[in-house]
C-alpha cells in the first residue's frame, strides 16, 4: 500500500536522476557500439574488456547483440573508439565522454528519456549565470577568512566543535547551494586556519541554518557570557530564537550541547568583519 501511494501521489522522476538514465541505458548502449567498433578492428575480448573496464563475459554479451544504427551514439562511439586505438590517455577520453554526457542532458537523448517537461536542472548546473555567482560566493568566503586571519583575537573565540563561515546562493533552496570550508576552521598557532579551499556542500549544518533564517552569510563562534553585553555595546542586534532572528544568533546549549553564537551577514566578508569588531571589544 504504501509503495502504492508514492506512485500515485509523487512524480517517479524524483529518485530517477538523468545520470542514472545515461548509466542504465545510454552508457550501456555506447559501450556496446564501441565494443563491436574495437572487435572490428582486431582487439581481442580480454582487450576490450581491459580498456572498457567490464569482464570479458560483458564484452561477450556486447558482442552477440545487434546494433541499431543511430546517428549520433554511433558518431560518438566511433570517437570513442578511435581515440582507445590510438592509443589516447584515458583521462582525455573521459573528458570526451564526460562533454558529451552533459550535451545530452542539456535538451539531448538524456533529456528525451527522462521526460520531465520544463525541467532545467542540468543546465542550471552549468550555466554561466550560475557559474559565475559561485565563483563569486567561493571567492567572497576567501576572502572573509583573510579577514579572519589578520585578527589574533578570533581564535579566542574558537568553540570545541571548531568554526567554519558559510555563505549561499541569492536564491538558494537546498545545501549544495551553500558553500563553507571543508573539516571547518582550526586555529594554529592562534591564527583561523582552513585546511582545504572552500566548497559547496561542505557544511550541512550551517548550510540548513541560513536557509530556515533566510540569511545569506554566517560564521560560528563559541558563546561567552560577555558576548551578550558585547554586542549592546557595539549596537548588533540578537537573538536567542531562528523565528526572530538579528544579526547575531546565540544558542545556549544543553546537556553535552556546546553554547556557541552564529554571526549573520550579508555576505561572508561582512560577517567576518562584524566578528572581528566582537573579538576586539571581548579581547
Amino acid at each position: 500500500m504504501y509503495i502504492m501511494y508514492l506512485k500515485t501521489e509523487y512524480n517517479s522522476v524524483i529518485m530517477y536522476p538523468p545520470c542514472l538514465i545515461v548509466v542504465e541505458t545510454l552508457l550501456y548502449d555506447l559501450r556496446m557500439r564501441v565494443a563491436h567498433i574495437l572487435r572490428d578492428s582486431g582487439l581481442t575480448q580480454t582487450e576490450i574488456a581491459h580498456t572498457l573496464h567490464v569482464s570479458q563475459a560483458m564484452i561477450s554479451k556486447y558482442l552477440s547483440s545487434d546494433v541499431e544504427p543511430a546517428s549520433e551514439k554511433d558518431e560518438v562511439s566511433q570517437e570513442i573508439a578511435r581515440m582507445i586505438i590510438q592509443g589516447r590517455d584515458e583521462r582525455d577520453i573521459l573528458l570526451y565522454l564526460c562533454q558529451t554526457c552533459f550535451r545530452w542532458r542539456e535538451g539531448g537523448s538524456t533529456c528525451s528519456l527522462h521526460d520531465l517537461p520544463g525541467c532545467t536542472v542540468c543546465y542550471q548546473l552549468r550555466s554561466p549565470e550560475v557559474l559565475d555567482e559561485k565563483h563569486r560566493v567561493i571567492q567572497n568566503v576567501r576572502e572573509a577568512l583573510s579577514v579572519l586571519e589578520s585578527c589574533p583575537g578570533v581564535a579566542n573565540l574558537m568553540p570545541q566543535v571548531h568554526m567554519n563561515i558559510a555563505m549561499s546562493l541569492e536564491h538558494a533552496k537546498n545545501p549544495m547551494e551553500v558553500a563553507a570550508f571543508p573539516g571547518r576552521l582550526a586555529p594554529v598557532h592562534g591564527v583561523v586556519t582552513a585546511v582545504s579551499d572552500p566548497e559547496f556542500g561542505a557544511s550541512h549544518h550551517l548550510a540548513s541554518l541560513l536557509l530556515k533564517t533566510g540569511k545569506r552569510a554566517v560564521i560560528n563562534i563559541r558563546y561567552t557570557d560577555m558576548l551578550a553585553s558585547a554586542l549592546e555595546n557595539l549596537g548588533i542586534t540578537f537573538s536567542y530564537s531562528t523565528d526572530e532572528c538579528g544579526d547575531v544568533l546565540i544558542d545556549t546549549g544543553g546537556f553535552g550541547i556546546e553554547p556557541c553564537a552564529y554571526i549573520f551577514g550579508k555576505d561572508a566578508v561582512n560577517a567576518a568583519f562584524t566578528l572581528r569588531r566582537i573579538s576586539q571589544i571581548l579581547e
